[in-house]
């Protein structure tokens, strides 16, 4: 009954959502068992390309247990380009170690409270159709305290939970399949590098989209991600598998290794179109879909049973002016969750 109240009062909140001079203001208000109740909104202009003169977003979260996210980002044209300037801050309080690993009992864990900055500049060309490159730089800090004593702390792979900053490229390689194979490869790299410690990371993931109609369409992404450097790697930025990597049965960071894979099928279905004015729709589609993804330090530890599975239904309603609203709720082994989100998972 949580999660049908929740999608209600989001949905009817959307519905009176303020335009004003096309800028689009979507309150928000839920709840979660973990951090209470979420009051936060969206505000959105332009989202659409070719994002002249500019275009803005911006999710807002604050938790009645003092968690925090905002996560604002600017978009303007720029030569023959786009250039994104984005940031986030984050604090999560009582957040959940579950150990280093692709096994665990979610009920043995430990709490931690975390506070994390992020902000970065990237430029976006297309030198080829159908292929894009994106290259900027990306500055994180963060900062881990009130840890609870307990042994899990020792599987950790690192060692460092203080004030930790550091800055480093990033590169991204987008390549649009031809239209007979609509979906995408996506390969993105990024090194870190902060006072006397550096860490990378480098994934690639395919997703492939097969309309059957014109309001039905099975979608499919598979994603691989190696992290290099994992002991110089400040905790909160360890590579991990849950729900906000798209693991949406699991709790975040439930799973940690050096290797994640991970798999996820969903069929969308459009179920309303309307428009607001001229220039304004609302489209309202839900999602079935089925996740599976295992975290590894070593490739040869990958084995068939041990990919953890999850599955459940979503519902999608897009924002005029550019941008869809996300709501999942999956079921594990390990019980329900439910993820509040802005933009596709892929």
């Amino acid at each position: 009954m949580r999660i049908s109240a929740r999608i209600l009062i989001s949905v009817i909140l959307f519905l009176f959502s303020i335009p004003t001079l096309a800028w689009r203001v979507l309150p928000l208000v839920s709840y979660s068992p973990n951090s209470g109740v979420m009051f936060g909104g969206v505000v959105s202009h332009n989202m659409l390309p070719p994002f002249n003169p500019f275009a803005f977003n911006c999710m807002t979260q604050v938790f009645t247990n003092g968690s925090i996210f905002v996560k604002p980002k600017f978009l303007f044209p720029l030569h023959d380009g786009i250039m994104s300037i984005k940031a986030e801050y984050r604090v999560d309080n009582d957040a959940s170690f579950y150990g280093w690993g692709n096994d665990g009992d979610k009920d043995i864990n430990t709490s931690y409270d975390r506070q994390m900055q992020c902000f970065s500049s990237i430029y976006g060309f297309s030198p080829a159709a159908g292929f894009a490159l994106s290259t900027g730089i990306r500055v994180n800090h963060s900062t881990v305290y009130d840890r609870s004593e307990d042994t899990l702390w020792t599987t950790s792979p690192c060692s460092d939970y203080g004030s930790l900053w550091s800055a480093g490229p990033l590169i991204e390689a987008h390549w649009l399949f031809p239209s007979l194979i609509k979906g995408y490869a996506l390969i993105e790299m990024e090194h870190q590098m902060g006072s006397g410690f550096s860490y990378s990371n480098a994934s690639a993931t395919l997703a492939f989209f097969t309309p059957i109609g014109p309001s039905t369409t099975p979608a499919f992404r598979i994603l691989g991600e190696k992290h290099f450097g994992t002991s110089e790697t400040p905790f909160p930025y360890l590579p991990s598998l849950g729900r906000k990597i798209g693991l949406r049965g699991y709790q975040d960071r439930r799973f940690g290794g050096s290797w994640t894979l991970l798999a996820n099928l969903e069929l969308r279905q459009r179920l309303l179109s309307f428009k607001i004015d001229e220039s304004n729709t609302i489209e309202i589609g839900v999602v079935l879909f089925g996740d599976a993804g295992q975290a590894t330090d070593d490739l040869d530890e990958v084995k068939w049973n041990r990919f953890h599975l999850d599955g459940g239904l979503g519902l999608r309603i897009t924002i005029p002016g550019g941008g869809t609203l996300r709501f999942d709720f999956a079921v594990s082994p390990e019980g329900p969750c439910m993820q509040m989100a802005f933009g596709e998972l892929f």
